[in-house]
Protein backbone atom coordinates (compact mmCIF):
# COMPACT_ATOMS: atom_id res chain seq x y z
CA UNK A 1 0.00 0.00 0.00
CA UNK A 2 1.70 3.54 -1.34
CA UNK A 3 1.38 6.03 1.53
CA UNK A 4 -0.45 8.99 0.93
CA UNK A 5 2.05 12.31 0.46
CA UNK A 6 2.00 14.36 3.24
CA UNK A 7 -0.13 17.25 3.69
CA UNK A 8 1.41 20.69 2.94
CA UNK A 9 0.95 22.59 5.92
CA UNK A 10 -1.19 26.02 5.32
CA UNK A 11 1.44 28.03 6.95
CA UNK A 12 4.01 27.54 5.01
CA UNK A 13 5.62 29.97 2.40
CA UNK A 14 7.85 30.12 0.08
CA UNK A 15 10.79 32.45 1.12
CA UNK A 16 11.62 32.93 -2.36
CA UNK A 17 8.04 34.10 -3.38
CA UNK A 18 7.78 36.21 -0.14
CA UNK A 19 11.10 38.22 -0.88
CA UNK A 20 9.62 38.53 -5.02
CA UNK A 21 6.33 39.65 -3.15
CA UNK A 22 8.11 42.00 -0.58
CA UNK A 23 10.26 43.68 -3.04
CA UNK A 24 6.81 43.73 -5.65
CA UNK A 25 5.29 46.00 -2.72
CA UNK A 26 8.54 48.22 -2.29
CA UNK A 27 8.61 49.16 -5.73
CA UNK A 28 5.10 49.82 -5.97
CA UNK A 29 5.06 52.02 -2.86
CA UNK A 30 8.11 54.01 -4.58
CA UNK A 31 6.15 54.38 -8.06
CA UNK A 32 3.26 55.99 -6.16
CA UNK A 33 5.37 57.98 -3.67
CA UNK A 34 7.49 59.03 -7.25
CA UNK A 35 3.93 60.13 -8.95
CA UNK A 36 2.50 61.69 -5.96
CA UNK A 37 5.69 64.33 -5.56
CA UNK A 38 6.12 64.83 -9.42
CA UNK A 39 1.87 65.54 -8.92
CA UNK A 40 3.31 68.42 -6.23
CA UNK A 41 6.50 69.84 -7.92
CA UNK A 42 5.28 73.41 -8.84
CA UNK A 43 7.22 73.01 -12.39
CA UNK A 44 6.77 76.40 -13.68
CA UNK A 45 7.43 77.72 -10.87
CA UNK A 46 10.65 76.67 -10.43
CA UNK A 47 11.58 77.35 -14.52
CA UNK A 48 10.45 81.50 -13.67
CA UNK A 49 12.00 81.09 -9.97
CA UNK A 50 15.50 80.04 -11.27
CA UNK A 51 18.06 82.22 -11.52
CA UNK A 52 21.64 82.11 -12.33
CA UNK A 53 23.18 84.76 -10.47
CA UNK A 54 21.18 84.24 -7.12
CA UNK A 55 22.96 83.93 -4.15
CA UNK A 56 20.35 81.89 -2.92
CA UNK A 57 21.49 78.01 -3.66
CA UNK A 58 19.53 75.36 -3.88
CA UNK A 59 22.15 72.14 -3.33
CA UNK A 60 20.90 68.77 -4.78
CA UNK A 61 23.89 66.41 -4.42
CA UNK A 62 21.53 63.36 -4.93
CA UNK A 63 23.88 60.91 -3.12
CA UNK A 64 26.77 62.02 -4.80
CA UNK A 65 28.70 60.24 -6.80
CA UNK A 66 26.15 58.28 -6.85
CA UNK A 67 23.33 58.60 -10.14
CA UNK A 68 19.79 60.54 -10.15
CA UNK A 69 18.37 57.27 -10.89
CA UNK A 70 18.89 55.86 -7.10
CA UNK A 71 17.72 59.49 -5.74
CA UNK A 72 14.36 59.16 -7.34
CA UNK A 73 13.66 55.67 -6.71
CA UNK A 74 15.17 54.70 -3.38
CA UNK A 75 15.87 57.82 -1.33
CA UNK A 76 14.20 59.60 1.15
CA UNK A 77 16.23 62.82 0.22
CA UNK A 78 13.68 63.56 -2.94
CA UNK A 79 11.08 64.22 -1.12
CA UNK A 80 12.60 66.66 0.68
CA UNK A 81 14.17 68.40 -1.82
CA UNK A 82 11.12 68.75 -3.19
CA UNK A 83 9.90 70.20 0.27
CA UNK A 84 12.70 72.90 -0.05
CA UNK A 85 12.09 73.59 -3.67
CA UNK A 86 8.41 73.70 -2.95
CA UNK A 87 9.24 76.31 0.26
CA UNK A 88 10.66 78.52 -1.69
CA UNK A 89 8.28 78.84 -4.38
CA UNK A 90 5.79 79.64 -1.46
CA UNK A 91 7.80 82.54 -0.72
CA UNK A 92 8.17 83.91 -4.20
CA UNK A 93 11.89 83.66 -3.89
CA UNK A 94 14.74 83.00 -6.60
CA UNK A 95 17.34 80.57 -6.60
CA UNK A 96 19.89 78.69 -8.23
CA UNK A 97 20.53 74.75 -8.35
CA UNK A 98 23.59 73.01 -8.23
CA UNK A 99 23.65 69.59 -8.49
CA UNK A 100 26.53 66.71 -7.25
CA UNK A 101 29.86 68.21 -6.55
CA UNK A 102 28.84 71.39 -7.24
CA UNK A 103 28.99 72.68 -3.45
CA UNK A 104 32.93 72.56 -4.11
CA UNK A 105 32.84 75.43 -6.94
CA UNK A 106 30.39 77.83 -4.73
CA UNK A 107 31.30 80.98 -3.27
CA UNK A 108 29.85 83.99 -0.97
CA UNK A 109 25.92 81.92 -1.55
CA UNK A 110 23.51 80.99 1.37
CA UNK A 111 23.12 77.20 0.87
CA UNK A 112 20.36 75.29 1.62
CA UNK A 113 20.42 71.13 1.15
CA UNK A 114 19.74 67.78 2.93
CA UNK A 115 21.71 66.08 4.91
CA UNK A 116 22.23 63.01 3.34
CA UNK A 117 25.59 61.12 1.65
CA UNK A 118 28.03 63.05 -0.23
CA UNK A 119 31.18 61.27 -0.53
CA UNK A 120 33.03 61.80 -4.21
CA UNK A 121 35.92 59.72 -2.28
CA UNK A 122 34.50 56.94 -1.54
CA UNK A 123 35.59 56.73 2.38
CA UNK A 124 34.15 54.02 4.46
CA UNK A 125 33.50 56.76 6.83
CA UNK A 126 30.96 58.33 4.64
CA UNK A 127 30.21 60.99 7.54
CA UNK A 128 33.68 62.61 7.04
CA UNK A 129 33.68 62.91 3.72
CA UNK A 130 30.36 64.84 3.78
CA UNK A 131 31.93 66.85 6.85
CA UNK A 132 34.92 68.03 4.89
CA UNK A 133 32.90 69.52 1.96
CA UNK A 134 30.92 71.11 4.50
CA UNK A 135 33.92 73.31 5.89
CA UNK A 136 35.33 73.97 2.55
CA UNK A 137 32.46 75.27 1.28
CA UNK A 138 32.23 77.75 4.60
CA UNK A 139 35.91 78.46 4.38
CA UNK A 140 35.08 79.73 0.82
CA UNK A 141 32.34 82.62 2.41
CA UNK A 142 29.47 80.25 2.12
CA UNK A 143 26.24 79.94 4.47
CA UNK A 144 25.29 76.70 5.01
CA UNK A 145 21.92 76.09 6.05
CA UNK A 146 22.16 73.93 8.56
CA UNK A 147 25.44 74.71 9.02
CA UNK A 148 28.32 72.72 9.49
CA UNK A 149 28.14 72.60 13.15
CA UNK A 150 24.53 71.10 12.55
CA UNK A 151 25.51 68.97 10.41
CA UNK A 152 28.02 67.41 12.16
CA UNK A 153 25.68 65.40 14.58
CA UNK A 154 24.17 63.89 10.99
CA UNK A 155 25.33 59.70 11.52
CA UNK A 156 28.54 60.86 13.67
CA UNK A 157 27.31 58.81 17.01
CA UNK A 158 30.72 59.62 18.59
CA UNK A 159 30.15 62.63 18.34
CA UNK A 160 27.15 62.88 19.62
CA UNK A 161 27.58 61.27 23.15
CA UNK A 162 30.91 62.81 23.73
CA UNK A 163 28.65 66.25 22.90
CA UNK A 164 26.02 65.17 24.72
CA UNK A 165 28.62 64.33 27.87
CA UNK A 166 30.19 67.57 27.27
CA UNK A 167 26.95 69.48 27.90
CA UNK A 168 25.46 67.23 30.21
CA UNK A 169 22.62 65.95 28.43
CA UNK A 170 21.11 62.74 30.39
CA UNK A 171 21.75 59.65 28.09
CA UNK A 172 22.88 55.88 28.17
CA UNK A 173 26.13 55.02 29.78
CA UNK A 174 28.19 55.40 26.62
CA UNK A 175 32.09 53.59 25.77
CA UNK A 176 33.48 54.42 22.87
CA UNK A 177 36.12 52.29 21.61
CA UNK A 178 38.68 53.36 19.33
CA UNK A 179 41.37 52.33 17.57
CA UNK A 180 43.59 52.12 20.59
CA UNK A 181 41.09 49.86 22.46
CA UNK A 182 42.41 46.16 23.07
CA UNK A 183 39.37 43.92 23.95
CA UNK A 184 41.63 40.88 24.17
CA UNK A 185 43.89 42.08 27.43
CA UNK A 186 44.37 44.61 29.77
CA UNK A 187 42.04 47.22 30.95
CA UNK A 188 40.17 47.73 28.59
CA UNK A 189 39.51 43.67 28.35
CA UNK A 190 38.94 43.76 32.20
CA UNK A 191 36.19 46.62 31.56
CA UNK A 192 34.73 44.39 28.58
CA UNK A 193 34.42 41.31 30.57
CA UNK A 194 32.24 43.75 33.38
CA UNK A 195 29.90 44.79 30.99
CA UNK A 196 26.31 44.39 32.22
CA UNK A 197 25.62 41.94 28.85
CA UNK A 198 23.02 42.17 27.45
CA UNK A 199 24.09 45.53 26.09
CA UNK A 200 23.64 48.00 23.12
CA UNK A 201 26.44 48.40 20.26
CA UNK A 202 25.94 50.64 17.73
CA UNK A 203 28.06 51.33 14.47
CA UNK A 204 28.92 55.51 14.40
CA UNK A 205 27.43 55.73 11.19
CA UNK A 206 24.60 54.22 11.29
CA UNK A 207 20.97 55.10 10.82
CA UNK A 208 17.59 54.19 11.96
CA UNK A 209 17.96 50.32 13.35
CA UNK A 210 20.54 49.67 11.16
CA UNK A 211 24.12 48.70 12.64
CA UNK A 212 22.49 48.24 16.00
CA UNK A 213 23.34 45.40 17.97
CA UNK A 214 22.17 43.60 20.87
CA UNK A 215 25.10 41.95 22.25
CA UNK A 216 25.13 39.10 25.12
CA UNK A 217 28.12 38.02 25.62
CA UNK A 218 32.55 39.41 25.53
CA UNK A 219 32.62 36.51 22.88
CA UNK A 220 30.18 38.09 20.61
CA UNK A 221 31.29 41.80 21.59
CA UNK A 222 34.88 40.77 20.30
CA UNK A 223 33.29 39.39 17.11
CA UNK A 224 31.66 42.33 16.15
CA UNK A 225 34.30 44.51 16.84
CA UNK A 226 36.66 42.30 14.17
CA UNK A 227 34.26 42.41 11.88
CA UNK A 228 33.60 46.28 11.73
CA UNK A 229 37.87 46.92 12.01
CA UNK A 230 38.04 44.53 9.14
CA UNK A 231 35.81 46.32 7.27
CA UNK A 232 37.78 49.94 7.98
CA UNK A 233 35.51 50.91 11.20
CA UNK A 234 37.80 51.04 14.27
CA UNK A 235 35.23 52.79 16.34
CA UNK A 236 31.79 51.68 17.57
CA UNK A 237 29.84 52.61 20.72
CA UNK A 238 28.27 50.22 23.99
CA UNK A 239 25.87 51.22 25.64
CA UNK A 240 24.02 50.26 28.77
CA UNK A 241 20.70 48.27 27.49
CA UNK A 242 17.50 50.40 28.87
CA UNK A 243 14.52 48.69 30.24
CA UNK A 244 12.02 50.34 27.71
CA UNK A 245 9.62 49.18 25.25
CA UNK A 246 8.63 52.17 24.27
CA UNK A 247 10.58 55.42 22.75
CA UNK A 248 9.38 58.88 21.54
CA UNK A 249 10.49 60.62 18.70
CA UNK A 250 10.40 63.96 18.64
CA UNK A 251 10.61 66.83 15.96
CA UNK A 252 11.86 69.99 17.04
CA UNK A 253 12.13 73.30 15.12
CA UNK A 254 13.62 76.60 17.27
CA UNK A 255 11.64 76.26 20.45
CA UNK A 256 9.01 74.24 19.29
CA UNK A 257 7.89 70.38 18.89
CA UNK A 258 6.60 69.98 15.72
CA UNK A 259 6.01 66.73 15.23
CA UNK A 260 6.23 64.15 17.84
CA UNK A 261 5.03 60.16 18.24
CA UNK A 262 5.92 56.90 20.36
CA UNK A 263 6.94 53.72 18.77
CA UNK A 264 5.76 50.99 20.84
CA UNK A 265 7.29 47.44 20.50
CA UNK A 266 4.68 45.15 22.01
CA UNK A 267 7.02 41.79 21.92
CA UNK A 268 8.40 40.43 25.56
CA UNK A 269 11.89 41.40 24.65
CA UNK A 270 14.03 44.47 23.81
CA UNK A 271 14.33 45.19 19.82
CA UNK A 272 14.61 48.37 18.16
CA UNK A 273 11.07 50.32 18.06
CA UNK A 274 11.37 50.93 13.76
CA UNK A 275 8.40 50.94 12.58
CA UNK A 276 9.88 48.75 10.10
CA UNK A 277 9.85 46.17 12.46
CA UNK A 278 6.04 46.51 12.83
CA UNK A 279 6.38 48.82 16.28
CA UNK A 280 2.88 50.08 17.17
CA UNK A 281 2.70 53.89 17.11
CA UNK A 282 0.77 56.52 19.32
CA UNK A 283 0.97 60.22 18.04
CA UNK A 284 -1.62 61.12 20.22
CA UNK A 285 0.44 60.62 23.71
CA UNK A 286 2.84 63.26 24.82
CA UNK A 287 4.69 63.79 28.22
CA UNK A 288 4.00 67.51 28.16
CA UNK A 289 5.74 67.86 31.43
CA UNK A 290 9.17 67.90 29.56
CA UNK A 291 8.24 69.29 26.51
CA UNK A 292 10.35 72.66 27.69
CA UNK A 293 13.32 70.08 28.76
CA UNK A 294 13.73 68.71 25.22
CA UNK A 295 13.85 72.11 23.33
CA UNK A 296 16.13 73.43 26.05
CA UNK A 297 18.26 69.95 24.84
CA UNK A 298 18.02 71.24 21.20
CA UNK A 299 19.72 74.43 21.91
CA UNK A 300 22.48 73.18 24.03
CA UNK A 301 23.09 71.69 21.32
CA UNK A 302 23.41 74.15 18.89
CA UNK A 303 20.67 72.75 16.55
CA UNK A 304 17.93 74.53 14.96
CA UNK A 305 15.90 71.77 14.10
CA UNK A 306 16.47 68.01 14.73
CA UNK A 307 14.86 65.09 15.95
CA UNK A 308 15.15 63.22 19.21
CA UNK A 309 14.56 59.53 20.69
CA UNK A 310 13.87 59.56 24.17
CA UNK A 311 13.13 56.52 26.21
CA UNK A 312 12.91 56.38 30.01
CA UNK A 313 13.73 53.73 32.22
CA UNK A 314 11.01 51.03 32.82
CA UNK A 315 8.92 53.68 30.46
CA UNK A 316 7.80 55.88 33.56
CA UNK A 317 7.32 58.85 32.45
CA UNK A 318 7.62 60.79 35.55
CA UNK A 319 11.21 59.97 35.17
CA UNK A 320 14.45 61.55 34.18
CA UNK A 321 13.82 61.46 29.88
CA UNK A 322 16.48 59.58 28.45
CA UNK A 323 18.19 60.93 25.55
CA UNK A 324 19.09 58.18 23.29
CA UNK A 325 20.07 59.89 19.80
CA UNK A 326 19.20 63.16 17.72
CA UNK A 327 19.72 63.99 14.58
CA UNK A 328 19.52 67.17 12.00
CA UNK A 329 18.39 64.94 9.00
CA UNK A 330 14.84 62.78 10.05
CA UNK A 331 12.19 61.39 7.46
CA UNK A 332 8.98 61.83 10.23
CA UNK A 333 6.27 59.10 9.91
CA UNK A 334 2.85 61.18 8.95
CA UNK A 335 -0.52 60.66 11.32
CA UNK A 336 -2.96 58.24 10.08
CA UNK A 337 -6.28 59.41 9.26
CA UNK A 338 -9.29 58.49 11.83
CA UNK A 339 -10.18 55.59 9.43
CA UNK A 340 -6.83 54.41 10.64
CA UNK A 341 -7.16 54.79 14.36
CA UNK A 342 -7.98 51.39 15.32
CA UNK A 343 -5.39 49.46 12.86
CA UNK A 344 -1.87 48.83 13.12
CA UNK A 345 0.87 51.61 11.82
CA UNK A 346 1.94 48.84 8.65
CA UNK A 347 -1.76 48.54 7.07
CA UNK A 348 -1.59 52.56 7.13
CA UNK A 349 1.47 52.37 5.30
CA UNK A 350 -0.04 50.26 2.68
CA UNK A 351 -2.39 52.40 1.50
CA UNK A 352 -1.44 53.77 -1.60
CA UNK A 353 -4.88 55.72 -2.58
CA UNK A 354 -6.89 58.51 -1.89
CA UNK A 355 -6.35 61.29 -0.27
CA UNK A 356 -5.42 60.21 3.14
CA UNK A 357 -3.03 57.40 1.03
CA UNK A 358 -0.09 57.25 3.13
CA UNK A 359 2.51 58.68 0.53
CA UNK A 360 0.40 61.65 -0.17
CA UNK A 361 0.38 61.81 4.03
CA UNK A 362 3.87 61.41 3.70
CA UNK A 363 4.78 64.33 1.15
CA UNK A 364 2.85 66.82 3.13
CA UNK A 365 4.07 65.83 6.42
CA UNK A 366 7.96 66.58 5.22
CA UNK A 367 6.39 69.90 3.45
CA UNK A 368 5.03 71.29 6.36
CA UNK A 369 8.36 70.80 9.05
CA UNK A 370 10.81 71.98 5.95
CA UNK A 371 8.37 75.00 5.70
CA UNK A 372 9.22 75.67 9.34
CA UNK A 373 12.77 74.81 9.25
CA UNK A 374 12.79 77.32 6.25
CA UNK A 375 11.40 80.20 8.72
CA UNK A 376 13.60 79.28 11.40
CA UNK A 377 16.40 80.14 8.85
CA UNK A 378 14.95 83.21 8.12
CA UNK A 379 13.59 82.43 4.54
Amino acid sequence: MVAAPAPVEAHYRDPVIERLRALSDKAIKRLVLVWDLTRVTPWRQIRRLRDPSSDLVVWLHHRHPGGWAKWVLQEDTVVKDVAILRALCRRGLRFRIVTGDGIESLRDARVLYTLHWYNPDRLANHSASLMAALRRAEERGNTLLPSADEAEWWENKVFMHRRFDELGVNCPRTWILDSTSDLESGEDAARAEALPFPVLAKEPHSQGSAGVHKVDSVAELRALRSKLVAAGEPELLVQDLIDMRRDLRATCVGGEVVHHYFRINTSGEWTPTSTRRGSLVDFETFPEQWRGRIVDVLGKCGLRTGAFDICWEGDDLESEPIFLEVSPSYTPNPPPPPSFSDKPYYAFKKQLRGPDSYPKRSIETVAAIVDRVLQEYGL
